[in-house]
């Protein structure tokens, strides 16, 4: 459970007790503790999720997951040293030519593959939709002033230091693109879960041997390029919400999604296969229910619409 956030009857009583909720709250309350359907309206970024006016579906009412959940923006810490340590992953995994674009092909594959089963990604970027495909942009940035000849003495702790402790980039007169390859004594994967280095091993192997406009062709094709990319125009940037990595998944990683909503908007969405929980939410908005009347025990276990 997310620390910061106050456990669920403690939260429900807050919110009932608070002058300024709306008088929805109680019944998304409900919803909220058994795990029902809730819509969230007028959600713009983290910050402005947490104070949300909440409005239940009314009875005959069901919002598909799509029209839910492409209304959060779900966001992660971005890591540089996990960025770097991949890089040189990949490296040690024989992965070759390991230019700029082939990097961050892998990774957004790596951190989808990641993120579908475990539900955070391994690095924590913001990804945009570019010509090139879906692109880790704190990553990018990083990859181009490792790239740069900078102009003025870094300093020791500086991004780009960290680059040139792990990396060597090797650029021949025959070559285009310069290759990033792990020096020998500063490879290291403590940074990595066991499921991180998985997913980065699963990544080496699978995409690994592909040449860097085989991984753009392919990224062409995934929901997170091709659902932003309609109207865009050519050369523009336009974000990718990470709920769309989950567009085509299968059940268990969507309810992975409906897990991350949860925790970082409080909230419940609905899923594939949730019917009966759409209708018991919708039968429960004819109850005056009050948090009170509410026990303290996990009604979600109970009951027989219970997910877990």
């Amino acid at each position: 459970m997310n620390p910061t956030r106050p456990e669920p009857r403690r939260w429900l009583q807050e919110q009932h007790r608070s002058q300024a909720a709306t008088p929805n709250t109680d019944i998304f309350s409900i919803f909220h503790l058994l795990g029902a359907t809730a819509l969230v309206q007028n959600l713009t970024s983290r910050a402005s999720n947490q104070q949300a006016n909440l409005s239940a579906i009314r009875p005959g009412q069901c919002w598909c997951a799509k029209e839910v959940i492409n209304m959060y923006n779900l966001t992660f810490e971005f890591s540089l040293e996990k960025l770097v340590r991949s890089i040189a992953f990949f490296s040690k995994q024989g992965v070759p030519d390991l230019t700029k674009l082939k990097v961050v092909k892998l990774l957004y594959f790596a951190d989808k593959h990641h993120l579908l089963l475990h539900g955070k990604p391994i690095i924590g970027d913001a990804y945009f939709c570019m010509d090139w495909g879906p692109v880790p942009s704190y990553s990018l940035n990083e990859i181009n002033a490792a790239l740069s000849e900078p102009e003025v003495p870094l300093f020791e702790k500086s991004d780009v230091n960290l680059f040139s402790k792990v990396l060597n980039i090797k650029k021949h007169f025959y070559q285009n693109h310069p290759r990033f390859e792990a020096k020998q004594g500063e490879y290291s994967t403590s940074v990595f879960t066991q499921s991180e280095l998985d997913s980065l091993a699963h990544t080496a192997n699978v995409y690994g041997s592909k040449t860097a406009k085989e991984l753009v062709d392919l990224t062409h094709q995934e929901p997170t390029w091709v659902i932003p990319n309609q109207g865009r125009k050519q050369g523009s940037n336009i974000p990718i919400t990470y709920d769309l990595f989950f567009e085509g998944a299968p059940e268990q990683s969507r309810r992975i999604l409906g897990k991350l909503v949860a925790e970082q908007f409080g909230a419940v969405i609905p899923l594939a296969g949730d019917a009966e929980y759409a209708t018991f939410a919708n039968e429960l908005s004819d109850y005056g229910f009050q948090p009170d009347e509410i026990s303290d025990s996990d009604v979600r276990s109970r009951s027989k619409y219970s997910r877990v």
